[in-house]
């Protein structure tokens, strides 16, 4: 008999699935993590997570959202409630930029492709999103330029996420202070000089 989650319960479930999946990806690649894998390890049975997600290309989909869901969690702690200080968004974007949340650092060429040949076009580039994401950041800091262009921005924090999946052909060693330089770099353009 199939299981019966509640809204709390059947939310618990789904985080266990993308977690799980994130973790097992990390470790295997997408190619060698099965959905029973994922269901193994999130201790649920396999038929479940259909009742969750359609296909696995739309569940890494959706451990893509969760992560940036995550981020943006971050964002909020970090700024305690108030607007963010240069400061304190550069120590959030060196954190964010120096975790292990972007799915796409795992993943192999032939992976991104299967992922591209099979996701919406939206699922890559999505304007509104985008736009939204921006916007909503630069409200959380304290004088930033009115005219920040948002796809610049965009493509500012695209850049770091790509240079993220191909970290493993940059010097290991100064990694971190090239992220601390591309965040400086964000603040820069972000921040109004006084």
């Amino acid at each position: 008999m199939p299981q019966i989650f509640d809204e709390a319960g059947r939310e618990r479930v789904r985080i266990l699935l993308l977690e799980s999946g994130f973790d097992l990806i990390k470790t295997h690649g997408l190619k060698k993590t099965s959905i029973s894998d994922v269901t193994k390890r999130a201790g649920i049975a396999s038929g479940t997570f259909y009742n969750f997600f359609k296909t696995k290309e739309e569940f890494v989909y959706q451990i893509v959202l969760y992560k940036r869901a995550q981020s943006k969690e971050l964002l909020t702690k970090m700024s305690k409630g108030k607007k963010m200080d240069a400061d304190t968004f550069r120590k959030y974007l060196t954190t964010l930029y120096t975790s292990d949340n972007n799915i796409f650092e795992y993943l192999n060429e032939s992976e991104i492709d299967q992922l591209k040949a099979r996701w919406p076009e939206e699922y890559w580039k999505s304007n509104s999103n985008d736009q939204h994401t921006v916007n909503q950041m630069l409200t959380m800091l304290d004088n930033p330029r009115t005219d920040c262009d948002w796809k610049v921005l965009g493509n500012l924090f695209k850049s770091i996420a790509l240079i993220g999946h191909g970290k493993d052909q940059l010097y290991q060693d100064k990694y971190k202070e090239t992220i601390r330089l591309f965040a400086d770099m964000i603040v820069r353009y972000v921040f109004v000089k006084e």
